[in-house]
């Protein structure tokens, strides 16, 4: 018997042969596991073959707009905030409807860049199957969710470092695009005053500075990585039975083609994640290869 209601919630692209791809993947991965798909339109209107061919799929689908989560936000506060500077925040505002609107209590988030490298991810099956928390780690990238710790810390006055070394004693660096989320972590930010302290703690302004130049540095990256930071640090805080999946056969490395070796040590993992705005040619390979498209 298959288990019933796995969210899986993101701000995807559109429905495109990436997307498409990525829902079958998932499903064909984890037969076991039924999942309901809450997914976030950057391009809302997008249409072509693949989309029609998504369109066909006999999965539970809902579609939202930006501007779907802009009015669900609203709902939440009068405050103004501009979304829009900082996309990422679509990610958690979809899983705090999720958890408030729909009262579900466990999500997986899942990029459509994430490309599964075996068929043998029975950790990964164990933790869905029993609504466990998981997360992926980055090893070359320790800091890559701390950029919230000490807001974090701030907000519930108290170090919240103990409690993260319990569940993961290394403090591992927790990748975003593919975790299993225990969504009562949102629990204390569901009233107006609770919403309003979230938001405290995010940056909106943007990547780019009043004069009209970029952000770089350390300023960026704690911009960037903001909503990485707040769903590991929150997860391993309210989660008792959180897990780092082994890192010896799951982590995320670098898949940058213009950086010697490191395509070939990403491969090592059973779960690849190919981040960045440029992807790898590996990802469109092994997408393009893939028997997924065929059917």
């Amino acid at each position: 018997m298959k288990t019933k209601n796995i969210a899986v919630a993101r701000l995807w692209h559109k429905k495109g042969k990436y997307e498409y791809f990525g829902l079958r993947q998932l499903v064909t991965a984890f037969p076991n596991v039924s999942f309901d798909f809450h997914i976030v339109l950057d391009q809302f209107d997008y249409r072509d073959e693949w989309t029609d061919r998504i369109d066909l799929l006999d999965l539970n689908i809902c579609y939202y707009s930006k501007s779907d989560m802009q009015s669900y936000y609203k709902v939440c506060t009068e405050t103004e905030y501009d979304l829009t500077k900082f996309i990422h925040f679509y990610h958690i505002i979809i899983g705090h409807y999720l958890r408030r609107v729909k009262m579900y209590d466990y999500m997986l988030t899942y990029e459509y860049d994430v490309i599964f490298n075996s068929t043998e991810l029975k950790e990964i099956e164990h933790c869905l199957l029993n609504k466990i928390s998981f997360g992926i780690s980055e090893p070359e990238n320790a800091n890559c969710d701390k950029a919230l710790f000490q807001s974090l810390c701030n907000l519930f006055q108290q170090d919240l470092s103990n409690l993260m070394r319990q569940r993961n004693p290394n403090l591992l660096g927790i990748n975003a695009g593919f975790q299993g989320v225990s969504l009562k972590l949102f629990d204390e930010f569901l009233s107006t005053s609770g919403f309003e302290s979230m938001m405290s703690i995010f940056d909106f302004t943007g990547i780019y500075n009043d004069d009209g130049s970029e952000k770089w540095g350390w300023e960026r990256t704690v911009f960037d990585t903001q909503e990485q930071s707040f769903y590991s640090i929150m997860n391993q805080v309210i989660s008792n039975e959180y897990t780092v999946l082994d890192p010896t056969i799951y982590f995320f490395f670098p898949c940058w083609d213009d950086m010697e070796g490191y395509v070939e040590q990403a491969m090592k993992s059973k779960v690849l994640h190919f981040t960045g705005h440029v992807k790898s040619k590996k990802m469109t390979e092994l997408i393009e290869q893939s028997n997924l498209l065929c059917e």
